[in-house]
């Protein structure tokens, strides 16, 4: 089997629906749910029993007690043709068991899907949606495939109430609209979180997937706590923050800016403006609300034209008066004169 590129992906950033309702969080009339998703954890146990001996020890699945459970059970069925199509193929990266959220319940391929873009994402797998679905209902039969989750999110959900995201974001955003947060936590996986945009969430909805990342060496066995931490906090407030800057993006951003990124100078450079925008946000409003080094310290670590926006916020926090939507407006402005 060939080896997957050494890279690790804390936040990815792109999603679909979301299967099991778990506990539920009700702040400001903002809802955020937690929950494991069978479709997605199926699909990431052959992932991974295909790929996991190649990839470097930083990046594989953490061992806790659900490892021990969900995953080495099923190491004897490493000859399965889904396993041997992932191991042999193009196409590995580490969101791949999201495109299962294309399927059913039943693990029949949902209608209406836009087979071109994700083709862009998942080439072979999105192009033959019938014959992955084929592929994983006989791995599912093969390994009779048990969900014996267990996972207790109390501490996270109460790390969520306390720090009040939603609140938090409305005041940036000077707004106050009320958003559902759908979080898929995915505890084989520890390469990347990601937000999953291939499919039609309701309005002011966002759904994505959390990684699960190693307190401790990944030497031994521990239990799985799902704690809440600095980068799950900058991923519930950047996902987040996508479902107020969405609209604002498909209205601003234009041919004219198009045609700038797109230029040659500019086609080694990181040129997603959405991204690069809710990055500069993300950063921006971690330093509102936990300190100037923490927004410096993020800011730091996003594509270069994130500053822009970083900094031009200022102007924006500065004018109490000023709509949000008159300082996205400038932040467009001032990254055309950044393409000219």
């Amino acid at each position: 089997m060939k080896k997957i590129p050494y890279i690790l992906i804390i936040l990815g950033f792109c999603l679909i629906g979301c299967k099991q309702e778990k506990p539920q969080i009700d702040t400001n009339e903002n809802t955020i749910s937690v929950s494991i998703d069978d479709r997605v954890e199926l699909f990431r146990v052959a992932y991974f029993l295909a790929l996991e001996d190649s990839l470097d020890v930083n990046l594989r699945p953490c061992k806790t007690n659900f490892y021990k459970t969900n995953f080495e059970p099923y190491k004897k069925y490493r000859n399965h043709p889904l396993v041997q199509k992932i191991g042999n193929g193009d196409i590995w990266k580490a969101d791949l068991p999201a495109l299962a959220l294309c399927l059913h319940e039943n693990l029949k391929p949902k209608d209406s899907l836009n087979i071109n873009e994700l083709s862009k994402q998942y080439g072979w797998y999105a192009e033959n949606l019938d014959s992955l679905s084929a592929l994983l209902i006989d791995f599912k039969k093969t390994i009779d495939f048990k969900n014996n989750y267990n996972v207790n999110y109390t501490t996270f959900i109460d790390s969520l109430k306390s720090n009040k995201i939603t609140q938090k974001l409305n005041e940036f955003y000077r707004t106050d609209k009320k958003t559902n947060l759908k979080i898929l936590f995915d505890p084989l996986n520890r390469i990347t979180s990601k937000a999953v945009t291939f499919a039609n969430n309701p309005k002011n909805e966002r759904t994505f997937i959390i990684a699960y990342l190693c307190d401790e060496p990944n030497d031994k066995f521990k239990p799985l706590t799902l704690n809440w931490n600095d980068t799950y906090r900058l991923i519930v407030i950047h996902e987040n923050s996508h479902i107020y800057t969405d609209k604002l993006y498909k209205k601003y951003y234009d041919k004219e800016l198009d045609s700038l990124i797109n230029q040659e100078k500019f086609k080694e450079q990181f040129n997603d403006i959405d991204e690069i925008i809710v990055r500069g946000i993300a950063a921006k409003i971690l330093e509102l609300n936990y300190g100037s080094k923490v927004g410096e310290y993020e800011i730091s670590h996003q594509p270069k034209n994130s500053r822009i926006v970083y900094d031009y916020l200022n102007k924006y926090l500065l004018n109490e008066k000023m709509e949000f939507e008159q300082a996205y407006k400038g932040i467009i402005e001032q990254l055309k004169k950044k393409y000219l």
